[in-house]
């Protein structure tokens, strides 16, 4: 099901469309923790509650020493953001390139970015007979100079990741591009190979907080960028966008290492049982991403993806329908990794819905 914002997770409209309320739904459209967040996030947030009589730190000095320190990168090459889309929606606004590449199918916001900063933009389609796996040799050969590239480390929304050493080598060669990597779910993927670590120059890595923390609520996120490119984004960035529950938060969860252990051991043990799960249903070819949700084709020839979100939305079950992603036709959706009785009941509803 299509939502106004071309983004999954808007529980309101889906309940509304087919009359129910939204604690009815059960909402596979959002890839945010399936195990909620951390168990301290209460006492963290009421021990500072009193803080929001006051303004918060503009620069949140405190934070960015923690990403710092976490991820071993110097202080001056950190900025936290109102979620890493705030950061996003700046960067084009930035620099001077005039013109984008974008990997496709991917996160529909790096193509509304650029438009906002009046960009060309050209598309390097991931084609489907290759499973969506981006090719870094055809990503060369599209490149002229002096581009912006966006790519998602893992992909949305197939979940899938490209060699980040090959990407280094890549974006060494191409020193006049600024390549923009958005890992938004890298925390969910076990033994990443981050490009924090030994980031070349001209690399951007974006990094989301809310959805691996459970608070999209909240939004928070952070670039590690060169530190000029930091400071020009500083100047541009509203002052207090980021609140200070969400910088309290954030920092407690960079400290906390036994949780994202937890996370990605569930995660992984839950995306694989899903994974097989779809793959048994008839009518169906599920993808074997490495995130927090997977991506599928309907087989099936008597059923789309919005015709199948429109069923089993009145089951009270939601998923993220993926015809506005380009490249994408009515073929394919993505669903975020839940619980186990929560993915039980999605691959209910499916196989109700599919025969």
């Amino acid at each position: 099901m299509k939502m106004s914002n071309g983004h999954g997770g808007n529980i309101r409209a889906m309940a509304e469309a087919v009359g129910l309320q939204a604690d009815d739904i059960l909402d596979f459209s959002a890839n945010v923790n399936p195990l909620g967040f951390p168990e301290w996030l209460p006492s963290i947030v009421d021990r500072h509650l009193e803080a929001i009589t006051r303004y918060p730190d503009s620069d949140c000095v405190s934070l960015v020493e923690t990403v710092a320190a976490r991820y071993g990168v110097e202080k001056e090459d950190v900025i936290v953001g109102n979620g890493s889309t705030e950061i996003l929606y700046e960067l084009p606004q930035a620099i001077a390139a005039d013109r984008v590449v974008i990997a496709v199918p991917a996160y529909i916001d790096y193509r509304r970015a650029a438009e906002r900063a009046g960009m060309v933009i050209r598309r390097l389609f991931m084609k489907e007979d290759e499973g969506f796996v981006l090719d870094l040799d055809v990503l060369d050969a599209s490149l002229e100079g002096d581009d912006l590239v966006f790519l998602g480390q893992p992909n949305n929304p197939s979940g899938l990741v490209f060699d980040a050493g090959a990407f280094r080598t890549l974006a060494l060669s191409r020193r006049t591009t600024l390549f923009v990597v958005d890992e938004a779910f890298a925390d969910f993927v076990d033994n990443m190979d981050s490009l924090i670590r030994d980031r070349p120059p001209n690399v951007v890595v974006l990094r989301s907080l809310t959805k691996f923390y459970a608070v999209p609520g909240l939004r928070l996120g952070f670039a590690v960028a060169d530190a000029s490119l930091v400071a020009k984004l500083k100047d541009r960035m509203l002052p207090w966008s980021v609140n200070v529950l969400a910088q309290v938060v954030g920092e407690a969860g960079l400290r906390d290492a036994e949780y994202a252990v937890r996370t990605r051991e569930f995660v992984r043990q839950e995306r694989n049982i899903l994974l097989e799960t779809l793959a048994s249903l008839p009518g169906l070819a599920p993808y074997a991403g490495r995130a927090n949700f997977l991506f599928a084709r309907i087989t099936h020839p008597d059923i789309d993806a919005p015709a199948l979100a429109r069923q089993m939305l009145r089951d009270g079950v939601a998923i993220r329908v993926c015809d506005n992603y380009e490249g994408l036709d009515r073929r394919f959706f993505r669903v975020a990794v839940r619980t186990r009785d929560e993915n039980n009941r999605l691959c209910e509803a499916l196989a109700k819905v599919l025969g």
